[in-house]
């Protein structure tokens, strides 16, 4: 007879199975779409599907992973009611604002692209497969480097300095907090006051703050696949889209990548999340008030979390090794970074293999050549 524990595990591996077999066949359409011809528009809109999910999936950590780590026991209808709501809401209005427009400004810089290359329309399942393994990869520099090479720079710029920023903050919040209120932070918080109506209903409202923060920076990264003008119908369906790879993630809290918030400290309290959920937010904002560049809000987040977990463990009198705080902090910042070689490596990939010179193209291997950029091959040989 087997053990629960065996039929979990023989769960997941079929879960697998099925996760990669459908990303591998999404893939191969788009790959035979693309060089059969189709219209650009249409293959956009699957790689947009696609960039939904994924980008949903691995940022739904920094937006609703503390909310989700706290209410996992939640009813679910609530919760799609009010982030999907806001999803339309925030959408509508800035769509209406800037006339048919729902990136908020953060394309701006980027040149709306004629057609499609093959590279950016396969980004959004790299996303997918490294968000499986767990890795809180930036979707900003994934998916928008490859639109916007001139750009990088500064993306890496602001977003480093995001993480320094947000590091710095959570040790200044979170270390004034531990000492002011050092029953809360040594585990020895009234848990009815955290339970309360007050925490619980400040939650909802500050992860409703945060998830309109995070929107208005991170849309971009799918809305690029996008025309830039949309029509009503077009942006109801972009809309309508999302919004059932967010009732997806919130049915599943979180997927595998949620386990970035759920061991870190004291996250499923209340009252904890709803802290985290106001200086996240208020950081986002202020960056999106600086420029309209994009920015890594995984980076951001991160660093908020690392400062966080740091001063905790400095301040509160929990015993716990430094040694395995340090390690939380660091494998986060070595997933972050490999995410970010993984995104740089493909953006440069890209580069060469759509350069308009020739003489670089030399040293890149025909085949390579010809999957990526038919047309490219003819003019060298």
């Amino acid at each position: 007879m087997e053990t629960p524990k065996k039929i979990s595990e023989k769960r997941i591996n079929v879960d697998e199975v099925k996760f990669y077999s459908f990303t591998f066949l999404t893939a191969i359409v788009i790959i035979i779409g693309y060089f059969l011809g189709v219209d650009s528009y249409y293959l956009g809109w699957l790689a947009f599907t696609v960039a939904a999910f994924s980008v949903a999936g691995n940022d739904a950590i920094q937006t609703i992973g503390t909310f989700i780590e706290s209410k996992k026991e939640g009813k679910l209808l609530p919760k799609v009611i009010i982030f999907c709501g806001l999803l339309y809401v925030v959408h509508l209005y800035g769509w209406k604002m800037d006339e048919g427009e729902i990136h908020f400004h953060r394309l701006d810089k980027f040149e709306p692209p004629k057609a499609y290359n093959l590279l950016q329309l396969l980004a959004p399942f790299v996303l997918v497969i490294i968000t499986r393994l767990k890795a809180p990869i930036s979707t900003t520099f994934l998916i928008l480097g490859l639109f916007g090479g001139n750009n990088i720079e500064k993306m890496l710029t602001k977003s480093f300095l995001g993480y320094g920023i947000a590091f710095t903050s959570a040790i200044i919040i979170w270390g004034i907090l531990s000492v002011l209120f050092k029953k809360d932070y040594n585990g020895e918080e009234d848990s009815e006051s955290d339970s309360s109506t007050f925490w619980q209903s400040a939650q909802w409202v500050s992860t409703s703050y945060l998830w309109t923060a995070w929107l208005l920076q991170d849309t971009a990264n799918i809305a690029v696949f996008l025309p830039r003008k949309l029509s009503l119908l077009e942006v109801f369906s972009a809309l309508f889209i999302i919004s059932i790879a967010l009732t997806i993630i919130i049915k599943t809290n979180g997927g595998k990548i949620q386990e970035v918030v759920s061991e870190k400290t004291d996250l499923k309290s209340a009252k904890a999340a709803t802290i985290v959920d106001v200086v996240y937010a208020s950081i986002l904002l202020i960056f999106q008030k600086w420029n309209n560049i994009p920015m890594s809000t995984t980076w951001v987040f991160l660093g908020m979390l690392a400062g966080r977990e740091v001063i905790l463990h400095i301040t509160t009198s929990k015993d716990r090794p430094y040694l395995e705080t340090f390690r939380q902090v660091g494998k986060d910042v070595v997933l972050a970074s490999l995410g970010i070689a993984v995104s740089i490596f493909i953006f440069i990939l890209s580069s060469l293999i759509y350069t308009k010179d020739t003489a670089i193209l030399k040293f890149i291997p025909n085949p390579i050549i010809e999957i990526f950029n038919p047309s490219m091959t003819l003019k060298i040989h």
